[in-house]
């Protein structure tokens, strides 16, 4: 399928391709994302791209999707490492929202892009904020507490998003100590009432 005449799986090939995307939103903004300069970067014809993403729309609908995944397996990957404890599912969320690289973060800025002139493209996103919703009402500091933390953190980084965070690396590091601190001593102040 793909212009190098390899025989990537379908999957592969989907990869490389939202790989490509995240590298052009990163270096030239999210006008710039378009099925010509996607077949440019990932070196797939453009006519293949299309049999797998008709449009803009079924693209940035299946790059939510793979954002997600690689979240999600990001959240286990924290959760399958911290010890086992009431407090380690929302650690693990925490953790993996500030771990995110740079590209995922210009994603995001693409999506947000894109869905101020198509709402509906957030639909799947706003289905995993469902669920995440659920974890933050069952951890050991209940909902109101766990969203302060989930949304410090995501505030954070809808700043990074726009560009508007002028933290260093070392102020960035420090926030993520912070909230973790934060979360440990919300929860010891609960468990003590």
């Amino acid at each position: 399928m793909d212009s190098k005449g390899n025989s990537q799986s379908p999957e592969a090939i989907k990869v490389t391709i939202f790989r490509a995307a995240e590298a052009i939103v990163s270096e030239l903004g999210a006008s710039q994302l378009t099925f010509e300069t996607l077949s440019a970067r990932s070196e797939i014809a453009e006519p293949d791209i299309r049999a797998l993403f008709p449009d803009r729309e079924a693209l940035l609908t299946a790059m939510i999707e793979y954002r997600l995944e690689r979240f999600r397996v990001r959240w286990g990957a924290y959760e399958s490492v911290l010890p086992d404890e009431p407090m380690r599912e929302l650690k693990a969320l925490l953790l993996s929202n500030m771990s995110e690289s740079s590209e995922e973060k210009n994603l995001d800025s693409a999506i947000f892009a894109a869905a101020a002139s198509n709402p509906a493209l957030l639909q799947t996103s706003a289905d995993n904020v469902e669920g995440l919703f659920d974890i933050l009402a069952k951890s050991p500091l209940g909902l109101a507490q766990a969203s302060i933390l989930f949304f410090s953190v995501r505030g954070y980084r809808l700043f990074e998003q726009l560009g508007m965070c002028p933290m260093t690396d070392a102020q960035r590091t420090e926030f993520q100590e912070q909230i973790m601190r934060l979360a440990r001593i919300m929860n010891e102040q609960r468990s003590g009432e």
